[in-house]
């Protein structure tokens, strides 16, 4: 392990990457050189006293998350050390933040992506690691603007509005269903940005902090800045480091004396290593599990809804305080679609749904045709148990049987001359216990 990045908490070389579990206070950048000597009363007067080295390491770091975004200004032979210095603070990012709560968006116009490759073996784990690729050409560089922008104003719009000041007031609220953080990395600007591109990184750059958004971008002081922008946009909201001489120096009041020595970045065998320790940890990070009770009515509250304006049960969380409900028999909203690939929670849904329908409403308010197509036994907890509202369980199901289920059932149903006149309308009168199947056979 390269000694500069012993603190990320990897040892590879035992096969063990332990992550951290909480948001840190702070994202290490580099190390500043305090010469004490040069600062009133570091150096005791009496000799006696003077056993204490005159130069001291002191951490430079970026306060996280308040603000932890970078822009580094450099030309010429400083532009190679800006993307070194870029690598840094993404790896450290990522090694700092617990798997899978960092995102990152990568804009790389001039290296068509070479400098930042070893990232992209984030995407052998979660693609949504590094938004699907690095990105180079004009046109996908705004779109990718224009992608963190509407994640912000969705933020604003539907996690903060006027309940959390920040993201990090949010997510405290929101356990399981928190938002990840979203790091927007842009190698020498303004390459390939057109004007539309320019006005949302500004904005990204100026309201990203209170979304978990933030910016890491390195400018190309030999290139010529877009018509109507100032630089002093994206200064006034980021940690700024200045390529003097030989090396970056930070551009503050009370640190810009002392030298600064960002670290480099792992060897390259060593960088992938990092890269896919973290993304195997990110791996299932996006499966979230919300328990049973949070949806679940109290036992007063069972069988207590009336279903016959509409149906409604809740699922799942919706933000930080609101459950998500289904909602159906009102308007057009009378029927459910459920897809997905194999494993995205299909089976799951399907299960919350029948149980907790079963818990609000009672069998003379909603009953269950469970036909499973797949040839399995999705079904079959639902016969076991003896699941009141089940008018038909169905197992192992042929295309010909679930079509004969659908048509005896729609004999079942009510006119809707016979539902307009009625002041209670229910689709199948009695309390029918479960009936599996697997053969042809009339409902009713």
């Amino acid at each position: 392990m390269t000694s500069c990045f012993r603190g990320l908490g990897l040892d590879l070389a035992n096969g063990g990457y332990s992550p951290p579990e909480r948001v840190p206070p702070a994202v290490r950048l580099g190390t500043f050189d305090v010469d004490l000597s040069k600062v009133p009363g570091g150096v005791p007067d009496n000799e006696q006293l003077q056993t204490v080295p005159k130069n001291i390491p002191m951490p430079a770091i970026l306060p996280f998350p308040e603000r932890a975004s970078v822009l580094l200004e450099a030309e010429r032979e400083g532009r190679d050390a800006a993307v070194a210095a870029l690598q840094t603070s993404m790896l450290r990012m990522l090694t700092g933040l617990p798997p899978g709560k960092l995102r990152l968006t990568i804009i790389d116009p001039v290296g068509l992506g070479d400098n930042f490759s070893a990232f992209m073996h984030l995407a052998d784990f979660d693609e949504l690691l590094v938004s699907g690729r690095i990105w180079t050409e004009s046109a996908h560089i705004d779109r990718q603007l224009a992608n963190l922008t509407e994640h912000m104003e969705n933020v604003f719009q539907t996690y903060l509005r006027n309940q959390f000041e920040t993201i990090e007031e949010y997510n405290e609220y929101a356990g399981e269903v928190a938002e990840p953080y979203q790091v927007l990395v842009v190698a020498n600007f303004p390459v390939n940005f057109s004007d539309t591109a320019v006005r949302r990184l500004v904005s990204i750059a100026s309201s990203g902090a209170r979304c978990g958004v933030y910016t890491l971008v390195s400018v190309d002081s030999h290139q010529q800045l877009p018509h109507n922008f100032d630089l002093e946009d994206l200064r006034q909201h980021a940690n700024c480091l200045t390529w003097v001489g030989d090396r970056f120096a930070w551009q503050d009041q009370q640190l810009g004396w002392l030298p600064l020595s960002i670290e480099p970045p792992p060897e390259p065998t060593e960088f992938v290593e990092i890269v896919r320790a973290v993304g195997e940890q990110a791996r299932d990070t996006r499966r979230v599990e919300v328990s049973f009770d949070r949806v679940a009515p109290a036992p007063e509250e069972y069988w207590g809804r009336d279903s016959r304006r509409s149906l409604d049960v809740p699922l799942g969380r919706a933000g930080a305080t609101k459950l998500q409900d289904l909602h159906l028999g009102s308007g057009t909203s009378q029927h459910v679609l459920i897809a997905g690939k194999t494993g995205s929670g299909k089976s799951s849904f399907l299960h919350t749904l029948i149980t907790n329908v079963s818990l609000y409403y009672d069998p003379d308010q909603v009953e269950f045709y469970l036909i499973d197509f797949k040839k399995g036994v999705e079904f079959k907890t639902y016969v076991t148990n003896r699941l009141p509202h089940a008018r038909v369980v169905a197992i192992e199901s042929d295309r010909e049987f679930g079509l004969s289920v659908l048509d005896g059932s729609t004999r079942c149903w009510p006119s809707e001359a016979t539902c307009s006149a009625s002041t209670r309308c229910r689709m199948w009168p009695g309390s029918a216990m479960p009936c599996p199947m697997n053969h042809c056979r009339e409902c009713c």
